[in-house]
């Protein structure tokens, strides 16, 4: 199967990234390093591929779900000693050379956006399961709208909170549909996570009593404060908890600073011991 022949699967999600100018970015804020072992994720023909083996790389490996494409990317790229290829599903295959990625790039399908950020950017009260220096992503702006988001905006929830606790995030920069092959009915944003070390995480406690919070007050996040952690704490341990946090429990969930989760966090870890 040639290039030409080749048409894509929407049970795949494949729109193809064909700008030049976003490829040559992708490539430029990776700061590819000697050291640098490349996780690719759905390769398709390999036009980003190319663009990061043409760098002082020390490897990439690239896992793609689209049987149709392997011959395609072996034809391509199997003489370069750098380049290895796996297929699968990234959500259940055993990767190869798992321990040995330092950078994760890919252009994620909406319908795996939330499995595969819990897969590389981690969890709140658990271990990471990789050890990444940077993880870029292209996904739907609707949603890096929502993981950008921060207090008083109305994108603001549960995930952008959480995310902001496991990593530091950039928006680079909007894509329009036009620079993919088909084209997607909605716009993409490039983005930038950079996990936060182990060191710097937060108490695993503390974390687990946050995702709880979240998980609470954003299921009901029209409500106030007030009401929503009235159905998991006593009258009492409410009015303690907003007075020893500060917090005025009239606002909403997305009204609330990462700090003042942490702070609620601190406290109702207090109130239950």
């Amino acid at each position: 199967m040639n290039l030409k022949s080749f048409s894509q699967k929407k049970k795949f999600g494949q729109h193809w990234l064909i700008n030049e100018k976003v490829l040559e970015n992708i490539k430029k804020i990776a700061e590819l390093k000697e050291d640098d072992f490349i996780l690719e994720i759905g390769p398709g023909r390999g036009a980003l591929t190319s663009k990061l083996l043409d760098s002082n790389i020390k490897g990439l490996h690239a896992v793609e779900l689209d049987k149709d494409l392997m011959g395609i990317l072996e034809n391509k790229f199997s003489k370069n000693e750098n380049f290895s290829l796996q297929q699968g599903d990234i959500l259940t295959i055993n990767i190869k050379n798992i321990c040995k990625f330092t950078k994760v790039i890919a252009n994620i399908p909406y319908n795996i956006s939330g499995p595969i950020l819990d897969l590389f950017v981690g969890r709140l009260g658990k271990l990471p399961k990789y050890n990444l220096n940077k993880i870029i992503f292209m996904m739907q702006k609707e949603l890096v709208d929502r993981i950008i988001a921060k207090e008083g905006n109305t994108n603001n929830g549960a995930l952008s909170t959480r995310i902001k606790l496991l990593s530091k995030v950039k928006k680079i920069c909007d894509i329009s549909p036009s620079s993919f092959n088909p084209p997607p009915k909605v716009y993409s944003s490039l983005v930038v996570f950079t996990p936060l070390p182990i060191d710097l995480r937060l108490d695993t406690k503390i974390e687990q009593c946050i995702d709880n919070l979240l998980k609470i007050t954003f299921n009901a996040r029209r409500k106030k404060l007030k009401n929503t952690l009235n159905s998991v704490l006593s009258k009492d341990n409410v009015l303690y908890l907003e007075k020893y946090s500060g917090i005025n429990f009239n606002m909403r969930p997305q009204d609330i600073s990462i700090d003042q989760w942490i702070k609620m966090a601190n406290i109702c870890i207090k109130i239950n011991n």
